[in-house]
């Protein structure tokens, strides 16, 4: 048994390494705050997980824009790491220093590599910090010349009565358009065929052409064809209409419940970067995409602005890593 000077020592000893670690704590936040304070003083690098010219190079590249509205000495550079759905870029930020200089650009579809792919160079729930949410943009169920119903109600019940005779394309298994349709089919008791693609451009020539029947798309790939009339739209997710396709309805308004298919994209930085940093890149996310001019930008990639903080990103992104989890384990399903 102790003595009760040896007792003393024991909590002397003790509160000397508690206080010294307060010292550090508080001496590695005051260095945050001052390098915030600076911040940015050099080159920024974003890097997208997807090839240039598609939807997430375009919304990171108005990103970009947007941002050297409010911080004119700002200098960031977008490098494109495709590949792996995104897997490659993700690889690429935790490697890189936890200083804000580095980010990544992120799609919904980050969520599902935990459950798709066996031996990540890293861990989606821990190697990451939720910096802001810099858009939403709804799925839409879209429909190509194959399709005669006039409208949702007429698929419903021509799909109804014959199983499986409708296919539908995604990019992939597991992919954001594949578990739309697997939770569409189980929220609506559809059977619609999935025929999966190693990648959009395929499929979506596939429907275009009649050789595939419908899909579900972010919004923002499909404008352009819905506004020739080359593809219609049956339902769209959200809480609300789209204001770009006023007379198509959501999924609840055709009686589809629970069922909101939407995407985002958002900025994540290396797990460790300052919080006062990434406080300061989340507020001028908010400021340079929620001002007029930032909403009709994106109004043409058939998105809308998202006001959130880094806690309210930091909850969306773990709710949809459990969400997504358990729908892919219970459908069971594995990459191509």
């Amino acid at each position: 048994m102790k003595t009760m000077s040896q007792r003393f020592a024991t909590f002397i000893a003790a509160t000397a390494v508690a206080g010294f670690a307060a010292l550090g704590a508080s001496s590695a936040h005051a260095a945050g705050e001052d390098a915030a304070k600076d911040y940015p003083s050099k080159p920024i690098t974003l890097l997208v997980g997807f090839p240039a010219g598609g939807p997430a190079d375009n919304a990171a590249r108005l990103l970009v824009d947007r941002i050297v509205t409010k911080w004119p000495q700002a200098r960031i550079i977008v490098q494109n790491r495709g590949g792996a759905n995104g897997a490659i870029a993700a690889s690429e930020l935790t490697k890189a220093p936890a200083d804000g200089y580095t980010l990544f650009f992120v799609t919904r579809s980050h969520v599902n590599l935990k459950w798709l792919t066996p031996k990540l160079p890293f861990n989606p729930e821990t190697d990451f910090q939720p910096v802001g949410i810099v858009l939403e943009m709804p799925n839409v169920m879209v429909v190509g010349p194959s399709v005669k119903a006039a409208d949702y109600a007429a698929f419903v019940k021509d799909a109804a009565a014959h199983p499986n005779q409708y296919t539908a394309f995604s990019s992939g298994n597991g992919s954001d358009p594949h578990l739309a349709l697997a939770e569409y089919m189980q929220k609506s008791g559809l059977r619609i065929r999935h025929i999966p693609y190693k990648g959009g451009n395929e499929g979506m020539l596939d429907m275009l052409a009649g050789r595939v029947d419908l899909s579900f798309a972010t919004l923002g790939t499909v404008m352009s064809q819905l506004q020739k009339g080359k593809l219609r739209a049956l339902a769209i997710g959200g809480k609300a209409r789209s204001a770009q396709l006023p007379d198509v309805p959501t999924f609840a308004e055709v009686g589809v419940k629970d069922f909101s298919p939407e995407a985002w994209y958002g900025v994540m930085a290396p797990k460790g970067t300052p919080p006062a940093i990434v406080a300061k890149l989340n507020a001028v996310i908010n400021d340079v995409m929620n001002t007029p001019e930032g909403a009709k930008k994106l109004e043409t990639l058939g998105a809308i602005p998202v006001r959130n903080t880094v806690d309210d990103f930091s909850a969306i992104y773990k709710h949809d890593l459990k969400s997504n989890g358990e729908l892919i384990q219970h459908l069971d399903i594995h990459v191509d």
